[in-house]
């Protein structure tokens, strides 16, 4: 039995959309398809959400906690400023937010804790060594959210990342096989 993962608001069905957002193109591809399949929903509610990292623990223990949020609030607002120009353009019904941390953990965490219906991410087309080798969140979303994760493939990797981030793996897993062999 599948159960429906749409939540009740004032009595009636919502659907809840959560869109991760940064700067890059990929995103605002997601969050275009997000918009065109579920705005024209009339109960539908887009949560875009920034994460920024958590600052290292001897950078950390000069500022104060509100400073450090203030700041990474203030830079997730101009990451998201072409996501929030849309969605006000397309006239729906949206809220921001941002969290930090682990990109994957925090995302699900936030998805969950907004009670959201579904997760629209972008993601760039890759080849099978590159998603071997680097740390992907669409990979950890996929991995450990309930709430199922639609993904957007936007644009190819430019030549460089795609060949060159295997090749540096593909060389260091070599150097290593050879000096296990020695």
């Amino acid at each position: 039995m599948i159960e429906k993962q749409s939540h009740i608001l004032g009595g009636e069905v919502m659907n809840k959309v959560f869109i991760p957002v940064d700067d890059s193109i990929n995103s605002l591809l997601a969050l275009k398809h997000a918009v065109g399949a579920y705005g024209k929903e009339p109960k539908t509610h887009f949560y875009i959400c920034n994460v920024q990292p958590t600052l290292y623990r001897h950078i950390s223990k000069f500022l104060n906690k509100q400073t450090i949020n203030e700041w990474q609030a203030e830079r997730a607002k101009i990451a998201a400023a072409s996501a929030i120009q849309f969605l006000e353009k397309a006239g729906v019904d949206f809220s921001f937010t941002n969290v930090s941390g682990d990109k994957g953990v925090a995302l699900c965490d936030e998805a969950e804790r907004l009670g959201c219906s579904r997760i629209v991410i972008g993601t760039a087309k890759k080849n099978t060594l590159s998603r071997l080798f680097e740390n992907s969140t669409t990979a950890k979303l996929l991995e450990i959210c309930n709430i199922p994760v639609e993904v957007v493939t936007g644009k190819s990797m430019p030549a460089i990342e795609r060949w060159g981030i295997p090749a540096l793996g593909a060389g260091a897993v070599t150097a290593m096989m050879v000096a296990v062999i020695d």
